[in-house]
């Protein structure tokens, strides 16, 4: 976890992808903005279709497929935004170092969101 100082100085963060060190530098404010917004548009979609209640079994299964494919090909593309090295990286990193690098850019650029990410992990530990 950084500190405040860390974050104050807007140092970047490490993220291990294949086994090599990646930094991850915040963005300044101009690209920041315009990329919270993307990511709040893409958890309004995936809330949305989370809430889906349907007999029918066809439109279900289609928002069940958008939450577990879609989705998440769409955070990783917005990832992709954040940081450079696309090719080289998806090709030595798994999909829970993918994760992690996603979680550590939320925490970044929306830091409450990513407090409450780490919390929950947290207590899904020690609970579970």
């Amino acid at each position: 976890m950084r500190t405040e100082e860390q974050k104050i100085m807007q140092e970047p963060v490490l993220v291990s992808f294949g086994g090599k060190e990646y930094e991850i530098k915040p963005l300044p404010i101009v690209k920041a903005s315009p990329w919270r917004k993307k990511f709040i548009a893409l958890m309004s979609e995936v809330s949305m279709l989370a809430s889906i209640t349907s007999d029918d079994k066809e439109t279900f299964l289609k928002a069940l497929s958008d939450i577990l494919i879609k989705e998440p090909d769409k955070l990783v593309d917005l990832l992709f935004e954040y940081i450079p090295n696309r090719e080289e990286i998806e090709n030595i990193a798994s999909s829970q170092e993918i994760l992690k690098a996603i979680e550590e850019v939320v925490a970044l650029e929306a830091p409450f969101l990513g407090a409450a990410i780490r919390i929950t992990k947290v207590m899904q530990k020690n609970l579970g």
